[in-house]
């Protein structure tokens, strides 16, 4: 194998470790939040380690991959692809740090109702198929699989935006603790979050094999119709004049 090859290969790997250590802390996160499993916690606090040393190491290859054979074309888009995906890895294992911290420091709790009400576990089993999907499209470069993920973000965001509506519900049945519902409400927020950055590796994604930049193609649709507006106002001042 010729050392351009190697490199490309060898980012590949890295990437799909980390992708697989990411989907683990987030299982891992799942059950310990299920279960108010302490030690489970614990371990996830004790792991997030591995997962910033993932992200310096694919840093310093993408680096040195870079500075030694200045790529061009597909393999430049390649390798910023998994800059910014290993980048959004490490703040997905950061959210799972954090909610363990939640679980393990401020004694976090949730009872059976509040997880059906919620939709606890539907919210992780989603997060874990985007996460396969996005790996599935990186291997196998098929493209309408990522952007699937756009639509899985959006069933995360309407849970969350009905969350002061189902945590008000449930203060109503029940002798709430109110400080424990304030870091629910937290988890779910950074739960909406993670969704946030699959959403934004399935870009990357996209754009490495399509060479298509989308994250603002609705935005900037938006500023030209803006735009056009402004100018047919103007084109009607000057007529008036």
């Amino acid at each position: 194998m010729k050392p351009f090859e190697y490199e490309i290969d060898n980012l590949r790997t890295l990437s799909f470790e980390m992708l697989e250590l990411v989907k683990d802390q987030m299982h891992m996160t799942k059950e310990a939040l299920l279960t108010n499993d302490l030690e489970l916690s614990g371990e996830i606090m004790r792991k997030e380690k591995r997962v910033n040393s993932f992200e310096l190491s694919i840093d310093r290859e993408c680096e040195d991959f870079l500075a030694l054979f200045s790529p061009v074309a597909a393999d430049l888009r390649f390798a910023i692809a998994i800059l910014k995906i290993s980048g959004s890895l490490e703040r997905i294992g950061d959210h799972a740090y954090r909610i363990s911290c939640l679980i393990f420091d401020e004694k976090m709790h949730l009872d059976k109702e509040l997880v059906e009400l919620l939709h606890i576990p539907t919210l992780f089993d989603e997060i874990d198929d985007m996460l396969h999907n996005i790996g599935d499209s990186l291997e196998t470069g098929d493209i309408t699989i990522a952007k699937k993920v756009f639509k899985q973000d959006k069933a995360l965001d309407k849970i969350n935006k009905k969350l002061p509506g189902l945590l008000e519900q449930y203060m109503k049945n029940n002798k709430a603790d109110f400080t424990n519902l304030i870091l629910v409400s937290r988890t779910i927020g950074k739960l909406e979050r993670v969704g946030d950055l699959i959403k934004n590796m399935a870009e990357e994604v996209i754009f490495y094999y399509e060479s298509k930049i989308i994250k603002h193609k609705k935005k900037n649709k938006k500023i030209e119709k803006k735009l056009g507006e402004l100018n047919d106002t103007d084109i009607a001042d000057n007529s008036e004049k």
